[in-house]
């Protein structure tokens, strides 16, 4: 993130990689009760899962300005209408926002540093936290509900680009693959000849499988062994209508080969 402004987004995303989802529950814009309009709200929840931490909640304020954070310290104490509900209370700041000295008592301070990295500067102290009532609960698990849906449509949109990228990548290479390359003029030609056969014949080889019968009467007409028995039928066995027919097939089947031997 060196030499770009850091935003909530950056804040929301290294928070979410500080606590991992097996362990912890991290909430984002939490008010202190669902329908209130004007209460306050912290930019993040987070709620341990394990017992050996004592299910701890932790809020956190977020601050990418200077201007910003300073707003927040004329009236540290509004804070309190949702930090009273939470084991610890801390700043998540960019770099340099918060300067030293100017934390409320109890606070800390969490930074984001170079490279996404979080550096926890002040350890914030451990309240007393007042038992959570159910307004404070509502709104948790509502905002717990929202972001649930909104990480689906991230995670779609991830898996989709992902999907594209992967294809990108799988045409380029076949682009540059000579094997591939002839493959694919393989079968192009095949699908000209193919086009060819249906103008001359009307029969469509792509729609139509040809039936055994079919293909070895082509094999014959395509094979010396048709001339040879005509020339047989002509000069053996034939009269002079019949000598005349085969005289006539025998021509048609030269000039058919002299067409194919000019193209």
């Amino acid at each position: 993130m060196s030499g770009s402004k850091t935003t909530s987004h950056d804040l929301c995303v290294a928070l979410k990689l500080a606590h991992p989802a097996d362990e912890f529950v991290t909430v984002f814009e939490v008010r202190d009760a669902t329908g209130s309009v004007h209460g306050s709200r912290a930019d993040a929840v987070v709620m341990s899962m394990h017992a050996s931490r004592g299910f701890e909640l932790t809020g956190f304020e977020f601050k990418c300005a200077r201007g910003d954070w300073l707003a927040e310290l004329k009236n540290p104490h509004k804070a309190d209408r949702i930090a009273r509900y939470c084991d610890r209370w801390c700043v998540l700041a960019a770099s340099g926002v918060v300067k030293d000295g100017e934390l409320p008592v109890g606070w800390g301070l969490w930074e984001l540093g170079a490279g996404g990295a979080i550096r926890r500067r002040v350890v914030p102290a451990t309240r007393d936290p007042e038992p959570l009532t159910r307004a404070f609960l509502a709104s948790f698990m509502r905002a717990r509900a929202r972001f649930d849906s909104d990480e689906l449509a991230a995670l779609a949109s991830h898996h989709r680009r992902e999907f594209e990228r992967q294809q990108r990548v799988r045409d380029e290479a076949a682009e540059g693959d000579p094997v591939l390359r002839r493959e694919r003029e393989t079968l192009r030609r095949g699908l000209r000849k193919l086009e060819e056969i249906r103008q001359a014949t009307g029969i469509d080889l792509a729609d139509h499988t040809p039936s055994k019968r079919w293909i070895e009467r082509m094999r014959l007409a395509e094979s010396p062994r048709l001339e040879h028995a005509l020339k047989l039928l002509r000069d053996v066995f034939a009269d002079d209508e019949l000598r005349g027919r085969v005289a006539i097939a025998l021509g048609q089947e030269d000039r058919a080969a002299g067409d194919a031997g000019g193209a």
